[in-house]
């Protein structure tokens, strides 16, 4: 098993190269980025971690496990992306972990307890969220390790009492990152194994987990309540977790959007681990009854992300693992099967499209600007892997075929985003803003600024200031008489200038994704 331990190390120097790398070539992206690293400042200027704040007001959109681990960073390393890309490499490092013991729980053979987390953690979506100041990874690792104890329970001999215990822990620190929602990943699929499951569910129930999670839980909100009283409370629990499932106010996609997303964000072991789910339940006998719950785990995951009115490509995530320990269970039980070369036949001739559709797209789109030769190598980082791997499974060499599928994402990232991230950054950062809005509104000496209806988390986090939101076209004309400046975007500056009679003069115009922000002052 060494050189799948080789091809690991070798994968996380290269994502701890390409987010090193990355971090310092880019400034946070707007709006998530620049919103969690103000959170975290915020909490480092309060001196408070259980009531998280943004712009000067409560933040009850997220918990704080992430926050904690992300000001923690911050302290060290400052607001950077740098700082915001740690807890996301070790959340994860910890996916790859979680698949590893999930495996290993489930008693499958050793070489699937050594592949699982190479093909965990060389997935597209896990490789690419690394750089990125988001909680996704933490909580999807949370969620594994959770469900790893659980299928622990599973085990036909009874389980000891740490098993329990631990299951309960791993589910408080996952509702502590990004809310109860981690309950419905973990329990929901062990009803779907008839009475088996009920039993595996039994005993998670049997015994003081459950009151030592409420415990660990309530270590932040009853501190949290008492600070911001029962409003805030009321929309945390009843607003922010309840009304997301059932009415969401955000990301709202057609039902079949999980279905058509998710073959790509788990390229390139989608199709095996589709090919390798229709096995199990095709033979269910294959199986015990730990297998089955980790096999069954993404299909209900899957379906229940599909009811939810809000839909995001990251909502999947957790499901990952364990839809690779069962795809890396089903290459190793027939590694010469004909299914099994044909699953991984066709997802090696994808990448090796998509790598020269990226080569393409990158000479000929403007906003990339790359030369030819860099667009050639940066297409060769995943047609030369693919062309490889497919050479491997025609000669039925299958492992060292995932060994090479393996490096193709990963490579792709260390080169691509050497040369994505500067006209990203254009794009996507709104650090120019912030030296403009300071110099044309420079006479208030940093005192709150001010934003037409629309506030976006860059704007404080770049200008190192409160904002204040005008709604108001009577409050837009009176901040520009009295000097201020007030950003707002191109569509709503077009929409006023339709409806009203408010005279300015643009002192900035910076590009932001697909419009541009003003910064207007009042004409000479």
């Amino acid at each position: 098993m060494a050189p799948i331990r080789a091809l690991i190390t070798v994968v996380v120097i290269i994502v701890i190269v390409a987010t090193v790398w990355t971090a310092v070539h880019r400034a946070p992206w707007d709006p998530d980025e620049t919103r969690y690293l103000e959170v975290s400042q915020e909490m480092l200027q309060t001196g408070n971690p259980f009531f998280l704040m943004f712009n000067g007001e409560p933040y009850p959109h997220k918990p704080p496990l992430f926050f904690w681990l992300l000001t923690l960073s911050v302290a060290l390393l400052g607001p950077t992306a740098l700082a915001g890309a740690i807890p996301s490499v070790v959340g994860w490092i910890l996916l790859g972990v979680g698949a590893r013991r999930l495996a290993r729980t489930a008693d499958l053979p050793v070489a699937v307890i050594e592949w699982a987390p190479a093909l965990t953690m060389t997935a597209v979506l896990p490789l690419l969220l690394t750089v990125a100041c988001r909680m996704d990874l933490l909580f999807a690792a949370l969620c594994t390790l959770a469900l790893d104890r659980l299928v622990a329970l599973a085990d036909p001999r009874y389980p000891g009492r740490s098993d329990h215990l631990m299951l309960w822990v791993w589910m408080a620190l996952a509702v502590l990152t990004k809310g109860p929602i981690a309950l419905v990943f973990v329990f929901l699929p062990p009803l779907f194994l008839g009475r088996g499951g009920l039993e595996v569910l039994g005993r998670a129930f049997r015994g003081p987990g459950l009151f030592m999670a409420m415990a660990i839980v309530g270590l932040w909100l009853v501190p949290a309540a008492i600070h911001g009283g029962w409003g805030w409370l009321e929309d945390v629990v009843i607003h922010q977790s309840a009304g997301r499932a059932v009415a969401s106010f955000a990301h709202r996609e057609p039902w079949w959007y999980h279905l058509a997303v998710v073959p790509l964000t788990l390229l390139p072991w989608s199709l095996v681990a589709l090919a390798a789910t229709v096995a199990v339940f095709g033979q269910r006998h294959v199986l015990d009854r730990r297998g089955r719950l980790i096999a069954i785990y993404p299909v209900v995951g899957l379906l229940f992300l599909t009811l939810l009115s809000g839909k995001t490509l990251l909502y999947p995530l957790p499901l990952f693992p364990a839809a690779c320990v069962i795809a890396a269970w089903w290459l190793e039980r027939h590694p010469d099967g004909h299914y099994q070369r044909i699953a991984l036949g066709v997802m090696t001739v994808c990448i090796a499209v998509i790598g020269v559709a990226m080569g393409y797209l990158a000479v000929h789109r403007p906003e990339l600007a790359l030369s030819r030769p860099w667009a050639v190598l940066l297409g060769a980082t995943l047609v030369v892997p693919a062309l490889i791997a497919l050479t491997m499974v025609m000669i039925g060499a299958m492992r060292p075929a995932v060994a090479a599928l393996s490096l193709a994402f990963p490579l792709f990232m260390l080169l691509g985003l050497t040369q994505i991230i500067p006209p990203a950054n254009r794009l996507l950062s709104l650090k120019p803003f912030g030296t403009a809005y300071n110099a044309a509104d420079a006479a208030t000496g940093g005192g709150p600024g001010l934003v037409w209806q629309h506030l976006n988390p860059g704007y404080v986090f770049y200008t190192h200031r409160r904002f204040r939101t005008i709604k108001k076209v009577e409050e837009l004309e009176a901040a520009l008489e009295r000097g201020r400046a007030v950003a707002l975007n191109l569509k709503a500056s077009q929409r006023l200038r339709r409806k009203s009679q408010v005279k300015w003069r643009e002192a900035a115009r910076i590009p932001y994704r697909h419009t541009e922000i003003l910064i207007v002052v009042a004409p000479r």
